[in-house]
């Protein structure tokens, strides 16, 4: 079974650790790296190429929003989910290209199927 490859870009590391250990207790998601600021972000999502990338709306160096924006334009094959306190920014992520938002209140079996539902199709091939 091939693994959805995420990224988490998160400021507070208890929460950046804690979503690695739980994304890598999924036996169909795999956390490949996190970062804690915008500037690591980007460059992770350049190396790695995840297929999704979970964003704190507040990052050092470059907000949340501005990562959406700038993946989306530069990186289109990444989508991005953001993660947020505010509900009020779900609705602005997804003018910046955002494919998905959870409100980060919510159990996190909600993020996870948000993380299933951004992940692209299985790709087959027929011989």
């Amino acid at each position: 079974m091939t693994k959805i490859r995420v990224l988490v870009a998160e400021n507070h590391p208890s929460v950046r650790e804690n979503l690695r250990y739980l994304i890598n207790a999924e036996p169909d998601m795999q956390c490949v790296a996190v970062a804690k600021n915008g500037r690591q972000c980007i460059e992770l999502c350049r190396q790695l190429l995840p297929e999704i990338l979970v964003v704190d709306e507040i990052l050092p160096g470059a907000d949340g929003l501005a990562i959406a924006a700038i993946v989306g334009n530069r990186l289109p094959q990444i989508r991005v989910v953001m993660y947020t306190f505010n509900p009020k920014v779900c609705e602005v992520a997804r003018g910046m290209g955002a494919v998905g938002c959870v409100v980060k209140d919510t159990p996190y079996r909600v993020l996870l199927g948000a993380l299933r539902q951004a992940a692209p199709a299985p790709s087959f091939t027929r011989h």
